[in-house]
């Protein structure tokens, strides 16, 4: 017998032996029984209702303004560098040189596609530079994809 059943039985007959001392009588119920005794059902009132507060209080939506009026591009482009200075270590006050050297332009689409300099990137060039924003990002690493069939 499940222990929520042996308890309710014990809990039963206890409670009858306290209004009947010449006779005991033993109520055994099943988990199905109990389960459906203690099922939980919410009061009236008390799901989720829009523009209404806990206290049933009108409250002004969340998106006051209608939305946001940033229009995200279909490609976002994004060049890729060398720091030199920190590179070769470079002295700060060097006017001989500009601190960076352009090595090429990463375009990545809606989609996720990528492209350097025009050229499509194969998926191992795509999960590298992914790994490499995770990690300027702080973001744990992703667990290594199934090679591909």
């Amino acid at each position: 017998m499940p222990f929520a059943a042996r308890k309710l039985a014990v809990g039963t007959a206890l409670a009858l032996l306290a209004t009947s001392p010449a006779s005991a009588v033993e109520i055994i119920m099943g988990g199905d029984a109990c389960s459906g005794a203690v099922a939980y059902r919410p009061e009236a009132g008390v799901a989720y209702q829009p523009g209404v507060d806990a206290y049933g209080r009108k409250v002004a939506p969340a998106d006051l303004s209608g939305g946001s009026a940033i229009q995200i591009p279909d490609t976002i482009a994004i060049d890729i560098t060398v720091e030199l200075q920190k590179r070769f270590g470079l002295p700060s006050n060097s006017t001989l040189f500009k601190p960076e050297a352009r090595i090429g332009t990463l375009e990545v689409d809606r989609n996720g596609a990528m492209r350097f300099n025009g050229e499509p990137v194969t998926r191992d060039e795509a999960l590298a530079v992914q790994a490499a924003c995770r990690e300027a990002l702080g973001l744990p690493p992703l667990p290594l994809p199934k090679p591909a069939k």
